[in-house]
């Protein structure tokens, strides 16, 4: 019985283990269909959410633009020549930049076309900045180094590397030795440098003037030594017999504030006797022409001096001498003769085969000068020779001075301002220019119209160039002759030219206009000055006088009164450039204005080797005296 309890039991509970059992699978079936549930609403938001591309090129554009902008502002900082608001406007793009780059790597999104080409653009500002600080420093910074004690040679190499003009001025110099840079000037354009002016030592001042002091009681040695320290090249001495001591200076000719080669005479004692009556040469090379001179006169030698070249015998020293050293000479004796150095001898090569360092090395070498110009030449290369005042093979001293000659190149025409700048530079570059004149309503008179050649084109060697200026507006002179002052007056203006009155006694109507400096219908610029001549009547001047003969008791004469006073006076003629036209009635026109005391008349002849406008007698005119009394005939071209 027991064990069927316990069967049963045990089935009752395997009963309920199953009845348990199906529950619980149950439950598990809802928790796995919610998951599957969740994971495919995930995996559909998933696909409707777009999956994040990667930009990896523009990413790193973006990060070397930051790099470019950070590296673009601390330029910006390091450039002295920029303003204030440069700086502040440079470091807010910069912050701007690190705030595009920070939000466009962050953002999401497929395409970045748009941030790619905001970045482009940014670079490209910032590029941009950096080559103009990089150029500007390389304008700068052009390595200008200080050339003051080296040779010019060494100016000639570093100018030629640097694209860069030399030119070279000699000037005396104390201090600097010969041949050496005293000093320089730099020429700059926008910061660039374009050229470099340097000073070169020709040796002491001659001209220099000095304070000699008194050389009384000097000895010789002294004097020598101040005479060579003072670069003094004009003095004079003599040896007399004295009672003071013997070498010593006893007279001096001047002091004070003089030049060094002003003439300085210094008289010398030997004693009250010479002492001796012959002298032991010494040996005169190597000692300057000075020296020499002081020995013969101290011994009372007789001496000549000649010249000759010497390649070891410096310039201006004694390089030979007709009686040898250690010889003995007679007081007042056998002559002396001495030759004194030119220096070597300076040949002169082919100096248009070599550049313009290479000559330059040469005249440093062989101590000649140069001097330098340069003109226009087609057939010559910029800066390259043109040519020298001395031919291939020419014989000269050191000291000479050689004239260069550069090419400027094919001549181009440049801009000019006025006609001032225009001849400047036709003077000075020896172009060939004519002056032709037109009216212009436009242009102001004495202003350039318009030249024969174009900015920029390219003149021919000796082509000339014409000019044509502006006389300004034409005007016709009006009839003023017999009106009165005012009407005449306001009928000058009225054609816009100026007057100005002489008076003059006529036996036509008084205060009337009896002649005009130009004549009616002739057409010059507006603003020229016509003179007019106004009668003061007939008896003006003979009524005064018979007034003042009529009341002076004393005269003898009264029944017969003085003649009319002449009131003639010369006046010397100039027919200046200025005053020929073109145009023939402009250059009577002009004549008669610069003299309007004189009377003039124009004719006009026609000459086919002569230009419009060019005064036939200018010869019989030109620097002549005139009477204001006579009238000048103007013989004028008019070829039209």
């Amino acid at each position: 019985m027991a064990n069927k309890k316990t069967t049963k039991k045990t089935t009752t509970n395997k009963t309920k283990k199953e009845v348990k059992e199906p529950k619980k699978k149950v439950v598990s079936e809802k928790e796995t269909k919610v998951k599957k549930e969740e994971k495919v609403v995930k995996e559909e938001i998933k696909k409707e959410q777009p999956k994040q591309k990667k930009h990896t090129l523009v990413h790193c554009f973006l990060i070397i633009l930051l790099l470019v902008a950070l590296a673009s502002f601390v330029i910006t900082v390091l450039d002295k020549n920029n303003s204030i608001f440069n700086l502040i406007s440079n470091l807010l793009l910069t912050v701007f930049t690190i705030f595009f780059v920070t939000i466009s790597i962050s953002y999401n999104r497929k395409s970045k076309g748009t941030i790619l080409l905001s970045g482009l653009l940014l670079f490209g500002y910032f590029l941009l900045n950096i080559c103009t600080y990089s150029t500007t420093v390389n304008k700068i910074t052009t390595p200008a180094k200080n050339f003051q004690g080296s040779s010019v040679t060494e100016v000639i190499k570093w100018a030629n590397k640097n694209d860069i003009k030399v030119t070279q001025e000699y000037e005396y110099s104390d201090m600097i030795p010969e041949y050496e840079v005293i000093s320089q000037v730099l020429e700059k354009k926008e910061n660039k440098i374009t050229g470099i002016t340097v000073a070169v030592s020709e040796g002491p001042n001659p001209y220099k003037e000095i304070i000699v002091p008194s050389m009384i009681t000097w000895d010789s040695e002294r004097v020598i030594n101040y005479v060579k320290e003072n670069h003094l090249s004009n003095v004079i001495v003599d040896f007399i017999s004295s009672d003071k001591a013997k070498d010593t200076v006893i007279e001096q000719s001047a002091s004070g504030n003089l030049k060094r080669n002003d003439e300085l005479r210094l008289v010398f004692s030997f004693g009250e006797e010479l002492g001796f009556s012959e002298v032991k040469l010494i040996d005169f090379t190597k000692m300057s022409k000075f020296e020499v001179e002081f020995f013969m006169k101290q011994h009372q030698l007789r001496y000549d001096f000649d010249n000759a070249f010497s390649s070891s015998i410096k310039r201006g020293y004694a390089m030979k001498q007709s009686i040898k050293a250690g010889e003995t000479v007679h007081v007042d004796d056998e002559r002396i003769l001495i030759t004194i150095s030119k220096g070597p001898k300076v040949k002169i090569p082919d100096l248009k085969t070599m550049s313009l360092e290479e000559i330059t090395e040469w005249a440093i070498k062989n101590k000649v000068k140069l001097n330098f110009s340069d003109q226009y030449d087609e057939a010559v290369k910029e800066n390259d020779v043109i040519g020298f005042n001395y031919e291939k093979g020419a014989i000269i001293e050191q000291g000479t001075v050689i004239k260069v000659i550069l090419s400027r190149g094919a001549l181009k025409m440049p801009k000019f301002n006025s006609l001032t700048d225009f001849y400047n530079w036709a003077n000075k570059y020896g172009i060939n220019y004519e002056e032709k004149h037109e009216f212009s309503d436009t242009v102001k008179a004495g202003e350039i119209i318009k030249f024969s050649y174009k900015t920029g084109d390219k003149i021919k060697n000796n082509d000339t160039i014409t000019v044509i200026i502006s006389d300004g507006e034409k005007q016709s002179v009006p009839n003023v002759i017999g009106l009165t002052k005012s009407e005449a007056i306001a009928k000058l203006e009225k054609a816009g030219l100026n007057y100005s009155f002489v008076y003059e006694n006529s036996s036509r109507n008084k205060n009337k206009v009896i002649d005009q400096s130009i004549s009616a219908g002739s057409e010059v610029s507006a603003g020229t000055t016509i003179t007019i001549t106004i009668s003061t009547g007939e008896e003006d001047t003979y009524v005064e006088e018979r007034k003042n003969t009529n009341n002076n008791p004393s005269n003898n004469n009264n029944n017969k009164p003085n003649p009319p006073v002449n009131n003639c006076s010369n006046v010397t003629v100039y027919i200046y450039d200025e005053l020929i036209s073109n145009v023939p009635s402009t250059t009577c026109a002009r004549i008669k204005s610069a003299y309007p005391s004189l009377k003039f008349s124009c004719s006009y002849v026609q000459d086919g080797g002569l230009a419009n406008g060019l005064l036939k007698n200018a010869t019989s005119i030109d620097g002549a005296t005139k009477s204001t009394c006579d009238t000048i005939n103007l013989v004028i071209v008019n070829n039209n």
